[in-house]
């Protein structure tokens, strides 16, 4: 069990044998076979067919019911379709849940992988000095902090507002932002056509990766997760 310390000082436990996938051992058993495929068990416990063709093909070696794939092929039969399954899934569920789970934040940030989940959402930046993206759990943190960059007291006609993600432009001072208000329970969209950013584009995006910013810790299952939350929110998926 590995701990992951938050940007601001939660620890929270991650179970990485559950939430992460071993990418670093291609030796697998074979532990069934098919008239065309073996069934192999790998080093994360997952069980998969693979064409005898692509072991013959690529003259792997079976000693003993084992055979070691090379780190192309164990990605395309085993680990990448899975990943690519969990993050639709995860896709899927965010965008017509986003709101609640803003809403229960505290829940979020009760478990590590919540914590690193990762939504298209959540991607900053602005022309000329790139773009950065950052968990849905250090986002959350900052806001339950209130940290600076994040929180702003008054802005655009509104109260106690929490920068969500925003763009623009260091030069004009142009910018498109999104903000979560806990008053409305809703986001907003504010532009600078109704209010400009406090300091400048440039100082506001500054101080807000500042805010957000958190090591990763990869999270190989981000749809079974977010299916996790959403039960523990009373949500059927």
């Amino acid at each position: 069990m590995k701990t992951l310390t938050t940007r601001y000082g939660r620890k929270l436990p991650f179970d990485e044998q559950r939430w992460s996938l071993r990418t670093d051992n291609y030796t697998c058993q074979i532990v069934g076979e098919r008239e065309a495929d073996y069934l192999l068990l790998d080093a994360n416990t997952l069980v998969t067919w693979v064409p005898k063709a692509t072991i013959r093909d690529n003259a792997y070696e079976i000693v003993d019911d084992e055979v070691t794939l090379s780190e192309g092929v164990y990605a395309k039969w085993i680990t990448s379709p899975r990943l690519t399954q969990s993050l639709q899934r995860f896709d899927e569920l965010f965008s017509p849940h986003r709101e609640l789970l803003f809403a229960n934040r505290q829940l979020v940030l009760s478990r590590a992988e919540y914590y690193l989940l990762y939504p298209d959402l959540l991607r900053s930046g602005g022309a000329y000095i790139g773009g950065f993206r950052y968990s849905l759990g250090a986002l959350l943190e900052a806001m339950e902090e209130k940290a600076p960059g994040v929180y702003f007291e008054e802005f655009a006609g509104h109260r106690d507002l929490y920068l969500v993600c925003l763009s623009g432009s260091p030069l004009s001072g142009m910018h498109h932002s999104l903000f979560w208000s806990d008053e409305l329970q809703q986001f907003l969209k504010i532009d600078s056509s109704q209010s400009r950013l406090p300091g400048g584009f440039l100082a506001a995006i500054r101080a807000f990766k500042e805010a957000v910013n958190q090591g990763s810790v990869g999270l190989s299952f981000p749809g079974e997760a977010l299916e996790q939350l959403l039960g523990e929110l009373g949500v059927e998926v």
